[in-house]
């Protein structure tokens, strides 16, 4: 019987033979992570930088926007509907818990600045990022006899540690204007951070209802009231972004049907 002449079949050497092997593949692996993750940063990059873009455009929109309004907001805010609902009893009984150095937001035309008591407040500082808003604001003060008390500064509510260089207050009081800060948990981040540990933060907001069947009518009409209503958002949840920055709410009060919530938070120490 005749035996079949063996064919040899080269054979690779084995692994730990090919040294230069595995630094061509270490190579790939290596170079192949770092274009994943440039490209990622590339994108993540240009994501930030388009969001930045957005909300600088929606920013300048409102600034225009409340330019335009600042000569007859006072109708609407301070006027002959908002007194029989008795908003200006709500921002006195609020105002009276604001004491030491005072910074409000969205001071708008200045409808706050009667009802501060001028014996607990050491300093007041008051910011808007509409121009036409602060000169309203500016009249105000000075029919008040408050021009040298009250100082005004033009500025972006989501960045008050950049405008004040850190400072922080023992009082900062937001009222009205929370539902048209386009982002407006950011908002409430700035504030907390720019309260001093124990500050008090002072709120008297729209807000969605506790009164179930009407805070689901709000959440149904939450877009056709904004369109209508200079950007209003009725039915921000107030107190759930409030605790969502670490303040603690001491006293909450719901005022008409729900509708508006007056709030005393304060930072822990």
């Amino acid at each position: 019987m005749c035996v079949p002449c063996a064919v040899a079949t080269p054979r690779s050497p084995p692994a730990e033979a090919r040294p230069d092997l595995h630094r061509k593949a270490s190579r790939r692996q290596l170079y192949c992570s770092l274009t994943v993750a440039a490209a990622s940063a590339a994108l993540s990059q240009a994501a930030r930088a388009a969001r930045s873009d957005e909300r600088q455009e929606v920013m300048q929109r409102i600034e225009s926007a409340y330019d335009g309004y600042a000569a007859s907001y006072d109708e609407l805010d301070g006027g002959i509907a908002a007194a029989q609902l008795g908003f200006p009893a709500l921002r006195q009984q609020l105002l009276s818990g604001a004491h030491g150095s005072v910074l409000e937001t969205a001071v708008g035309t200045g409808l706050n600045l009667p009802f501060y008591d001028t014996g607990a407040v050491t300093s007041l500082t008051a910011i808007d990022l509409s121009r036409g808003m602060l000169d309203q604001a500016g009249q105000r003060a000075a029919r008040l006899g408050l021009a040298n008390t009250v100082q005004l500064v033009q500025g972006d509510v989501e960045c008050l540690q950049q405008l004040f260089d850190g400072r922080t207050f023992d009082t900062v009081v937001d009222t009205f204007s929370l539902c048209v800060f386009p982002y407006p948990a950011a908002a409430i981040r700035s504030m907390a951070a720019c309260l001093r540990p124990g500050g008090t933060l002072l709120l008297l907001e729209h807000s969605r209802s506790d009164f179930a069947l009407l805070g689901a009518y709000q959440d149904l009409t939450a877009q056709a009231v904004a369109a209508t209503s200079k950007g209003c958002r009725w039915n921000d949840n107030v107190s759930q972004l409030v605790e969502a920055t670490g303040l603690r709410i001491q006293q909450s009060k719901r005022h008409v049907g729900g509708l508006i919530v007056s709030i005393v938070a304060v930072k822990p120490i």
